[in-house]
């Protein structure tokens, strides 16, 4: 077995480790992960990198961890010279980079990392430092007690999710999910390619939208037309396979799913109020079960914590997996919760 690596971004590392474990259990070899702050190790028989990279939201980078190393260590020495030779070709463009993640480092020492080890790396391979656009990027991870070297590939899918953010789509409503925390939640539910995602409170459409870019079969449904035609100009520019429906939730024209993720509405700016809300979800509870044709964590859904969710949950006897906490600003939490069925 062979030792990787993901950095995650620092929004809220609760979620951010959340989606790297329910991804690893996606995966169909087993996954050892350690966690270094927000550094995640991972340990497997093959490269879960590429996967990480193709569908994590909150991933910064990943790849193969070459070395790991105390402060006081020498990169140089610890790491055989036949590796190099191995993967870096006489061919290629590569640079060596520094990063600090919660710890100080001086910028001396940084540099000279990133030139002793870059001239080693370049006198053992014939290979060319290029600093702008290297095909083979190595990184050193200084973190407060230890050093990662790393052969590491940054994330374009989260470039991607900042263009699909929902001021930038054909219709745009203030109560649409942003398309990262969307993302995250597909992922936490578990969501795969062609199968079926339902949300029904699905608004203009955000997390239908980042389903279907997952490759998903996504079916909306809401109870505002203007919101609903919204969603359909939204998911029409991607080209996607989807069902929208008005109807309301309470009463879910809908017989069968493989996941539901949703976002129930809550608060002034939503169609119902606080009370109206959590007969909603109630009224979900009890439904899911017999839509969602396999059970683990299925559900997800991300609403206001005045809503108390995860107190709804285990009030239907159902089991949480996830209950996660995130403060958008100061006056509004929200919080997430997967539910085992």
């Amino acid at each position: 077995m062979t030792n990787y690596f993901a950095q995650v971004s620092g929004e809220n590392l609760e979620l951010a480790k959340a989606e790297i474990e329910a991804l690893a259990r996606l995966c169909p070899y087993k996954i050892e992960i350690t966690w270094l702050g927000r550094v995640a190790k991972l340990h497997s028989v093959f490269n879960p990198s590429e996967f990480l990279l193709d569908r994590a939201a909150l991933v910064k980078r990943a790849g193969i961890l070459i070395g790991e190393f105390s402060h006081d260590e020498s990169i140089i020495e610890g790491i055989a010279n036949g590796f190099w030779k191995d993967n870096v070709l006489s061919s290629d463009r590569f640079s060596v980079r520094t990063i600090c993640i919660e710890s100080e480092y001086d910028h001396q020492k940084r540099v000279k990392i990133e030139r002793e080890l870059g001239a080693h790396i370049q006198r053992i391979t014939g290979a060319k430092v290029e600093l702008r656009s290297p095909n083979v990027n190595i990184l050193v991870i200084i973190l407060a007690e230890r050093l990662l070297v790393c052969e590491s590939t940054e994330s374009n899918l989260r470039r991607l999710l900042r263009a699909r953010e929902p001021g930038k789509k054909p219709f745009f409503h203030p109560s649409m999910m942003n398309s990262i925390l969307a993302r995250t939640m597909c992922n936490l539910a578990g969501v795969r390619p062609g199968n079926i995602l339902l949300d029904p409170f699905c608004g203009g459409g955000g997390i239908l939208c980042e389903a279907a870019y997952m490759g998903a079969i996504v079916v909306g449904i809401d109870k505002n037309w203007k919101l609903l035609e919204g969603a359909r100009l939204n998911l029409s520019a991607i080209k996607s396979k989807y069902s929208l429906i008005q109807a309301d939730a309470l009463h879910l024209p809908v017989q069968t799913a493989d996941y539901i993720v949703t976002d129930p509405p809550y608060g002034r700016s939503s169609s119902t109020r606080g009370a109206e809300s959590r007969e909603l979800f109630d009224s979900l509870l009890r439904n899911a079960p017999s839509i969602l044709r396999s059970g683990k964590e299925n559900l997800c859904v991300c609403a206001s914590s005045e809503m108390n969710l995860s107190e709804m949950v285990q009030n239907a006897g159902l089991c949480i997996r996830y209950d996660i906490k995130i403060t958008v600003h100061s006056g509004l939490v929200r919080e997430i919760v997967t539910v085992n069925l």
